[in-house]
């Protein structure tokens, strides 16, 4: 018999981001076959709570294979939005990492959607560091932003999707200040060349630079931001995205 584990973090950058609607899960293998873990709940806990953690189990006779995917569904109106999710197989040490770019979980179409699939990415790990701005407005408590990571390998040029840029054991993005923020399971992109930041929260931020460089690629990229460009949701304050090159 084969235990399957996967722990979950509800985003912390709003307020709405948890639920106490039902969500479903089950996880592909590379095999093709499925661990189905149904409906995911622990009895004596309340789940899904803003930026907190939770971990579920599943049994299977089967071993699946490694893990490359995660499928979530709810037939609720109540929406959430997870974060980041990690599964892997009991006595292995090998883990899969699936990211959400920002979609809501919510049987409303107008929320969200109702089935959201995560694969896994790769095997690289990204470490990227910002800094703020020392302006007197530079830092930010809610800015909450991504970033697509794109590379050259030969005559491709790969992406990598990050999740949100939040540590929540600090204030992120505090002025004058590096903040450093490492992902596992994204794509190896070869030479990083570009990066696309993106907006989620609802305040403005202006930094300084970004440097990102990958387990395998010690010699890390450097992205100025020159111009000094705002960051922001609000047109009226910044842009939502912005790319940078070396």
């Amino acid at each position: 018999k084969q235990w399957y584990q996967r722990r979950v973090r509800g985003t912390g950058w709003k307020n709405n981001a948890g639920t106490d609607g039902d969500v479903f899960a089950k996880i592909e293998g590379k095999k093709g076959s499925f661990v189905n873990f149904k409906k995911i709940d622990n009895p004596h806990r309340n789940d899904f709570l803003k930026g907190q953690i939770d971990t579920f189990t599943a049994h299977s006779m089967e071993d699946i294979g490694k893990i490359k995917c995660l499928i979530l569904s709810t037939n609720s109106r109540d929406k959430w939005m997870l974060d980041k999710a990690v599964a892997w197989r009991s006595g292995s040490t090998e883990k899969s990492y699936f990211y959400n770019q920002g979609t809501f979980l919510s049987s409303e179409p107008r929320e969200g959607v109702s089935q959201l699939k995560l694969c896994e990415q790769g095997t690289q790990t990204y470490y990227i560091t910002t800094t703020t701005s020392t302006d007197r407005d530079g830092g930010s408590d809610n800015i909450y932003p991504r970033l697509r990571i794109s590379g050259k390998i030969g005559k491709k040029n790969p992406t990598a999707m990050t999740g949100y840029l939040f540590d929540p054991r600090r204030n992120n993005f505090e002025k004058g200040r590096q903040d450093t923020f490492v992902f596992q399971g994204l794509t190896d992109v070869g030479r990083i060349k570009c990066i696309e930041i993106t907006a989620d929260g609802d305040d403005k931020w202006l930094f300084e630079m970004i440097e990102v460089h990958s387990q395998d690629r010690r010699h890390p990229a450097y992205f100025r931001n020159e111009q000094e460009v705002w960051l922001s949701t609000d047109p009226r304050e910044g842009v939502s995205t912005l790319k940078l090159c070396s």
